[in-house]
């Protein structure tokens, strides 16, 4: 009997995507794909029954964090009968190109790296961070950028990085195929972490990260370069711990922040003495680049 797969469309703006997607990914172990109007979700029928209760009570949940609980989140349901449809959804997750050498491809599809590419292998899954949305490709292209581009025969600039939020690992992993040192990588959900080890031995960089199930703390010491790719609200609350995880002279590199939400975030971080360096903008999406003066490092 062939098997059939269900199709879940959410309608939802950027504002809730990104926290919504890695909820029900982490909830309901549901494949996510962000689209232009919202939200997809990918189920076998066979368990769509169980989840579909579930997935009604996070929508619920869910809609009050919205718009001052004026948010409405309702869904749509198809069934796909193609009995090939397992190979036909992945035709949607091909190998995708950021910047000039990364290449990030799922581990179905057979890659030809060209000179100097940094090939990562991501499958979509559970946790947040394929490469595919705008914020983590500011991201990368921010890694990039700073580490310099070795194809060229410049110098990379090496140091040390702490990821915080990193879901997937894509942030943490992109690092050390840079030559970053001294990589931790964080997330407070163990699943997420979970995913992150499996991401992190998929591509063999086991030995240059540290994965962490915690939030960021003093005790971890201090950065050259912390980046998180979360939400603006998270960021705000832990404004002075992450400015305090920078060593003096280095970076924090903040991403997951709407257009609109930019000016609250660089207000809050540049009251506790960061300078904004720098900004980059991807569709609705901004990532900002703040340096940390010496005078306020806690090293």
């Amino acid at each position: 009997m062939a098997k059939k797969w269900i199709r879940v469309d959410i309608p939802c703006g950027p504002e809730a995507s990104d926290e919504l997607g890695a909820e029900l990914a982490e909830e309901l172990g549901a494949t996510v794909e962000f689209t232009a109007g919202g939200i997809r979700l990918y189920f076998d029928s066979a368990v769509f029954g169980q989840a579909e209760k579930e997935l009604e009570h996070i929508l619920e949940s869910a809609a009050g964090r919205f718009s001052g609980g004026d948010y409405r989140l309702s869904f749509m349901v198809s069934e796909l009968a193609d009995e090939d449809w397992s190979e036909t959804w992945k035709a949607h997750f091909k190998p995708l190109r950021v910047g000039r050498h990364f290449l990030v491809a799922p581990t179905w599809e057979e890659v030809r790296p060209g000179a100097g590419d940094r090939v990562i292998r991501i499958d979509p899954g559970r946790a947040f961070g394929t490469g595919h949305h705008e914020t983590t490709r500011l991201c990368l292209e921010w890694l990039e950028s700073w580490a310099g581009d070795t194809a060229t025969g410049s110098r990379p600039r090496s140091g040390s990085l702490l990821d915080v939020g990193t879901g997937s690992g894509i942030l943490a992993m992109g690092a050390a195929l840079l030559g970053f040192e001294n990589i931790v990588a964080l997330d407070n959900d163990p699943e997420a972490v979970e995913v992150a080890e499996a991401n992190v031995k998929l591509n063999g960089l086991g030995d240059e990260i540290r994965l962490l199930v915690s939030a960021p703390g003093t005790g971890l010491g201090a950065f050259d370069v912390v980046i998180s790719n979360i939400q603006s609200l998270p960021l705000i609350r832990m404004s002075r711990i992450l400015v305090s995880l920078v060593k003096g002279s280095g970076r924090l590199v903040l991403s997951g922040i709407l257009a609109e939400q930019a000016a609250d975030v660089r207000e809050e971080f540049e009251a506790r003495g960061a300078c904004l360096s720098g900004t980059r903008k991807a569709g609705e999406w901004v990532l900002l680049d703040f340096e940390i003066p010496k005078r306020i490092s806690h090293e």
